[in-house]
């Protein structure tokens, strides 16, 4: 043990040495490509979680390129969806580095799907992950190189200048969500609701419980959960909570924003996933989903990870569907009403979210 001990840390030492100073963002580009979904279900939307799971392996088979040590996935920053994906569709996803911190690695992934008529690819999702260069122990190795590129100079300088943005944009999300902790009272014209709902539940009655247990296909090479496969439990239980909500099977995922990967999730962990329906607009809602986890035999769970997802209300021919179901506004329930003031200040930051997060698709690669 104690040789492989002292392997281990000479082999750190070594990585650190060698380290470049610098890297060019066109040289950590990687593309993957997969034929996803059912073909009993071709030509039928496919959820949005292989996506999902697809973008979370090539994001981190970049960052332990560039990195040259194990990664941990801490964050899907935003995912949006622009065209949807059919099951039995050739799917290609690449990606690249946009920033580079001390430990962190943030990498713009963007979807693409053929098309069997044209030939051509469509671009269909775009998204934000970030990952964390860890060592042995799974704490954050520091010591990353810069993203510079001689040829693209301005490029990387406004890289650099968004990766700022994006840090003081989750900062003030972050304060914004917990001052509404903070207030001593909230009262109900401070909740500006969508007019033409027929019927309005409680925040309480829409939420929902999935408990599963991890399955050694569920494991990565540091020994815990997929980030990609957690991300598809969390689609699948916002998806189902918008469906139980709306009584519709014909909703997807278009977005989903500030997934944080707060605790890994170890082979004994016992995972529950808690899901309830925040925000009701015209044809979307948002799903708000929780994730704890139990260590077998303990009693005490913590939170290790959590995300909103917006869902989309459409009929049996692929159009906007109206959600007519709307939430409770009760100030007699002032912990409903923190959720949906958090929810309300979530859709109203959303329009800058996107302006920022959103970035010029990636061309493909040859």
């Amino acid at each position: 043990m104690l040789v492989k001990k002292l392997v281990a840390t000479a082999r750190d030492h070594w990585v650190r040495r060698n380290m470049p100073m610098h890297v060019r963002a066109r040289d950590t580009r990687q593309t993957f490509t997969e034929i996803l979904g059912e073909e009993s279900l071709k030509g039928h939307m496919l959820p949005t979680g292989p996506i999902l799971e697809l973008m979370d392996v090539l994001a981190g088979s970049i960052a332990a390129h560039v990195s040259r040590s194990s990664i941990a996935t801490i964050s899907f920053d935003r995912v949006d969806l622009i065209k949807p994906v059919f099951h039995g569709d050739l799917v290609r996803i690449e990606g690249e580095v946009i920033s580079l911190g001390s430990s962190s690695i943030a990498i713009q992934c963007c979807g693409f799907r053929h098309d069997l008529l044209t030939g051509t690819y469509q671009h269909t999702h775009s998204g934000i992950v970030t990952m964390v260069s860890i060592d042995r122990f799974g704490k954050s190795r520091k010591g990353l190189p810069q993203l510079f590129d001689e040829d693209r100079a301005d490029y990387c300088i406004q890289m650099r200048e968004t990766a700022k943005q994006r840090l003081d944009l989750a900062a003030r999300w972050r304060k914004e969500q917990a001052d509404v902790d903070q207030l001593p009272f909230i009262s109900a014209d401070q909740i500006r609701m969508v007019d033409g709902k027929n019927e309005f539940v409680p925040v309480k009655d829409t939420e929902m419980e999935l408990r599963k247990w991890i399955l050694p296909k569920n494991l990565n090479i540091n020994n815990t959960m997929f980030g990609g496969d957690l991300l598809t439990w969390m689609d699948k239980a916002a998806v189902y909570c918008a469906r139980n909500f709306t009584k519709n099977e014909r909703m997807v995922t278009i977005a989903m924003n500030r997934v944080l990967f707060k605790l890994p999730i170890l082979a004994s962990d016992v995972v529950t996933l808690r899901t309830r329906v925040t925000n009701v607009r015209r044809y979307r809602l948002e799903v708000e989903v929780e994730v704890y986890i139990t260590p077998v035999g303990e009693r005490v769970s913590k939170k290790s990870h959590s995300g909103y997802f917006t869902v989309l209300n459409v009929d049996d021919g692929g159009h906007l569907k109206e959600i007519e179901k709307g939430l409770v506004v009760d100030e007699s329930s002032q912990e409903d009403l923190k959720t949906l003031l958090k929810a309300q200040k979530r859709w109203e930051f959303e329009e800058e979210d996107k302006n920022l997060l959103r970035l010029k698709p990636l061309e493909l690669a040859l």
